[in-house]
């Protein structure tokens, strides 16, 4: 039988049947309004949502400025004020590097111009020779390779068995002290993943292991490093002031680990566990910090005490300049605070860092007028989003004045942000951890290197030093001097 023709129906018609009916009284128009008033707020509260969420960058949110793309304006593209050129400027006298002493020259090679003129006669030297020095590398740099011979024995009277024992400082791998310390400085310092780690070792100082025997040194590293990280975050938690952050990083489990920062000027401590709870945070620190801790508004420190916590200021002006770009009085209130913030950054700046009593008394005024513009923006109905943002704010108001009456204490969270880079630009090049032993590597190498740095110490040196003392099962160098309390 023939396909029968199907009969054509209009989209007038289609529409009038999914249509509702229509009102009959005056009554039910009015309700119908209403519904599809509400609908059109909602609507377009949820359009300005995404339309905020498409245009958040580093300035208005906690986004990294390498997320902006190309075009946003970056540091880099910003002009300096002055209407000059980058780099050195006409007259600048430079630097240079200065020449070694004789004694610390491997080899000197005498150049003296030719014996005669082009006219024939002979060429006499005079004066002092112009010193040029010439830093190059050796073809190979060999490895210091030692055997160690173990014999056995029997005791001629028991007949007792006895074994030779390795050296001091002597480990049971093939990797030696100092090579363990390179491994853990390329890895952490110069953030290598362990295939490069492996490939320049073998080109560069014939050292040929394999990429699990260096997946292994830096598990061993990681074991030598525990006991004097431990002691540093021991140290830690007597500090005055101290900064703290997290950032994802990607890990063995599903869910992915999550890196924190302890950050104090003179130590950068990190680990790495499976978790941003709360409870993280108190096995760092402790439920009850001894100093004050400068934070985000996360609601993992949400339990701290007021006097106890200082909230960054940092990431207050981004969500201030989000609430800025909205419409309406919403957007008035985010200018009202946001030039507020200003205002404060600019008086804390002419007053001295240890004037204290100064700090707050001129900061007063601002935070009356800060607390007054959170006020209005919390009793906002037509925007939810600033409603709650000043809502909480508010709830922990006194945490944004703590610097005022703490000297060692900073407006903002920089420092741990700062401290952070070098881990978030490691899992950014070698991508997650893919077991805890890596986890635990890279939590412990990047805190002995990022303190090693900001105490100007030599990180390789150290790192052989807790490896031997770590064979030696003797005391490990101390990484942070203790705090007096």
């Amino acid at each position: 039988m023939a396909d029968q023709p199907q009969p054509q129906v209009s989209e007038a018609s289609q529409a009038a049947d999914e249509a509702p009916p229509m009102p009959a009284t005056v009554e039910q128009c009015h309700v119908v309004i209403g519904q599809l008033t509400d609908e059109l707020k909602a609507m377009r509260l949820a359009i300005e949502a995404l339309t905020e969420r498409v245009s958040l960058n580093s300035r208005n949110s906690s986004k990294p400025p390498s997320s902006d793309g190309p075009g946003r304006g970056g540091r880099s593209a910003r002009s300096s004020g002055t209407g000059r050129k980058r780099g050195a400027q006409k007259g600048h006298t430079g630097s240079f590097r200065a020449l070694l002493p004789e004694s610390q020259v491997d080899r000197v090679q005498d150049c003296k111009p030719p014996e005669r003129c082009a006219c024939g006669c002979t060429v006499e030297v005079t004066g002092q020779p112009r010193r040029h020095q010439v830093f190059d590398l050796p073809p190979m740099i060999k490895p210091v390779v030692s055997e160690y011979r173990l014999y056995t024995g029997v005791c001629r009277g028991c007949r007792r068995a006895h074994a030779a024992q390795l050296p001091a400082s002597v480990p049971s791998g093939q990797i030696g002290p100092r090579a363990l310390g390179l491994v853990g400085m390329l890895g952490t310092r110069f953030q290598m993943p362990q295939m490069k780690i492996r490939d320049l070792m073998a080109q560069l100082l014939g050292i040929d292991f394999s990429v699990g025997a260096i997946s292994q040194a830096q598990g061993k590293l990681a074991q030598a490093l525990d006991a004097p990280v431990h002691a540093a975050m021991a140290e830690a938690r007597k500090a005055g002031a101290v900064h703290v952050d997290e950032t994802p990083y990607p890990g063995e489990s599903s869910k992915g680990n999550w890196a924190w920062s302890v950050v104090l000027p003179q130590a950068a401590l990190y680990t790495v566990l499976p978790s941003r709870a709360r409870y993280v945070f108190t096995s760092l620190l402790g439920d009850r910090p001894a100093g004050v801790v400068i934070t985000d508004r996360y609601s993992a420190y949400a339990h701290l005490p007021s006097e106890r916590r200082q909230v960054c200021w940092a990431h207050l002006l981004r969500d201030f300049r989000r609430i800025a770009e909205r419409s309406g009085a919403a957007g008035e209130v985010g200018r009202r605070l946001l030039g507020l913030g200003y205002v404060m950054f600019r008086r804390r700046h002419r007053l001295s860092e240890a004037d204290a009593p100064s700090c707050r008394t001129d900061l007063a005024g601002v935070r009356v007028r800060v607390r007054q513009a959170l006020e209005r923006g919390a009793a906002l109905l037509g925007c939810p989003r600033t409603a709650t943002t000043c809502a909480n704010l508010l709830k922990i108001e006194p945490a944004l004045w703590t610097f005022t009456t703490h000297a060692e204490v900073p407006p903002t969270n920089n420092s741990a942000e700062q401290a952070l880079r070098p881990v978030v630009l490691k899992r950014k090049i070698s991508g997650p951890t893919r077991s805890r032993r890596g986890a635990n590597f890279i939590a412990r190498g990047f805190s002995v290197a990022e303190t090693c740095r900001r105490q100007g110490r030599d990180l390789l040196d150290y790192l052989q030093r807790s490896v031997c003392a770590w064979i030696d099962k003797t005391e490990p160098p101390q990484l942070l001097k203790p705090v007096l309390v």
